[in-house]
């Protein structure tokens, strides 16, 4: 699938959490793979991530993934610094639909309000910008921040696989939610 062309705003607007942190999405740029190589390799990072960074991720396929295979991914400035991962993947246009994921991956901006500002600018750009209809996600439930932000931007449950992953000795449930175009701009900020 060809990479989706990142909107004019995509680049260079200096974005800010209700703390007053400010954040920027940018295109990936290949001084981010080491970082997000290292980021990956972090188990208190990757323990709650997909099935396939559980094992070592080469540089080479992060380079990949970043810059040639990603549909709608920007890395996440913040302080200065590239801190993390946000995309929209596995698109399918004919539904209007895609997943979407996001990666914080230096542990300095945890807890600032960072994920949920920029989830939220994630669907208004696949709202606003892309036109999707639906955008997917879902979450490990031992993993309560990834909850709470779903919660907070306003994600639907829509399942749950039970059994679904094997994180730190124990199979743990995977939590589905939605968030649909039409619920866009109904939510409350906390």
């Amino acid at each position: 699938m060809n990479r989706l062309p990142l909107p004019d705003t995509a680049a260079g607007r200096r974005l800010e959490t209700q703390t007053g942190t400010q954040f920027m999405l940018r295109p990936a740029r290949g001084e981010d793979v080491l970082p997000y190589t290292a980021f990956l390799a972090d188990p208190d990072v990757a323990v709650w991530l997909d099935d396939t960074v559980q094992r070592p991720v080469p540089a080479t396929r992060v380079e990949a993934i970043l810059l040639h295979e990603a549909w709608s991914l920007w890395s996440i400035d913040c302080e200065g610094r590239f801190v993390g991962v946000a995309s929209l993947y596995e698109p399918d246009l004919v539904l209007g639909a895609a997943r979407f994921s996001i990666v914080l991956g230096d542990k300095r901006v945890w807890g600032k309000g960072l994920g949920t500002a920029i989830t939220r600018e994630v669907l208004h750009r696949a709202f606003s910008e892309q036109g999707l209809r639906k955008i997917k996600s879902d979450y490990l439930v031992p993993n309560v921040a990834s909850k709470v932000l779903h919660e907070r931007v306003g994600f639907v449950e829509e399942g749950r696989l039970r059994d679904d992953a094997w994180r730190r000795g124990e199979w743990v449930d995977r939590v589905l939610l939605s968030f649909l175009s039409r619920e866009y701009g109904n939510t409350t900020d906390d």
